[in-house]
């Protein structure tokens, strides 16, 4: 073999290396890049998913405050009205009491 015809399949040689080598970037550029897609779409997936899970943890405390808070109302509303009806009546009875002392500090003086 000639020194031509080695140089010659030399020549060849780092050109298929050359080659080779730049497919193996391309492939290494795809991979990343699809890596890197692929990791976006699950972050992205992953905070909607907190987001649903968060909203629904709000939702259900929103529902049991609320019924907690209507509870709290009705109780309250109960004990007002308990406490009106009474009273009510002791103002009835401070009159009756009121109007016999009255009575009676006329009929001492009559």
């Amino acid at each position: 073999m000639s020194r031509a015809e080695i140089l010659l399949k030399i020549k060849d040689a780092e050109q298929d290396a050359q080659q080779i080598l730049f497919k193996a970037q391309e492939r290494q550029k795809n991979i990343v890049s699809s890596a890197r897609k692929e990791a976006v779409d699950m972050l992205l997936s992953a905070e909607a998913n907190l987001r649903e899970e968060h909203n629904s943890a709000l939702s259900s405390e929103r529902d049991r405050v609320t019924g907690l808070r209507n509870e709290l109302l009705k109780k309250g509303k109960e004990e007002a009205a308990a406490i009106d009806k009474k009273s009510s009546e002791l103002v009835k009875r401070a009159k009756i009491h009121l109007k016999s002392l009255f009575e009676r500090t006329i009929d001492a003086t009559s």
